[in-house]
């Protein structure tokens, strides 16, 4: 589903697009997309949406939505990704370090903790 919007007449630019009935099988449920794009995957437990989420070589962020909080940790716990969201997505707080997991990047950045690998003290 393409959602229509006014896009720039110069420039390479994707509309904002929801891909459904995706499976990882797909090659856009395993790749790491950066753009305006969801993918949505369903799944029965929390557990397999851990198996899910973490069955892809990339581990950069992720977001979980409930409204209960233990949840937000176990599965928090568990997702192989630099930064787990709760809640929300994309806030980040510039003194807290940043990075990936697997094929999405190695170490931190920003912070104290990211700037000690530069630091000779």
């Amino acid at each position: 589903m393409v959602t229509p919007c006014e896009l720039p007449e110069r420039g390479f630019w994707f509309a904002p697009t929801i891909f459904t009935g995706v499976t990882q099988a797909h090659r856009i449920a395993r790749e790491e997309i950066f753009g305006p794009v969801l993918s949505v995957l369903t799944f029965r437990t929390p557990a397999e949406a851990v198996d899910k989420a973490n069955n892809t070589p990339y581990g950069l962020s992720a977001g979980v939505w409930t409204d209960k909080g233990s949840r937000i940790l176990w599965m928090a716990d568990r997702l192989r990704a630099g930064v787990v969201w709760a809640n929300t997505f994309n806030k980040f707080d510039p003194t807290s370090p940043f990075g990936g997991f697997k094929e999405s990047g190695y170490g931190r950045e920003g912070g104290r903790h990211g700037l000690e690998a530069y630091l000779d003290v």
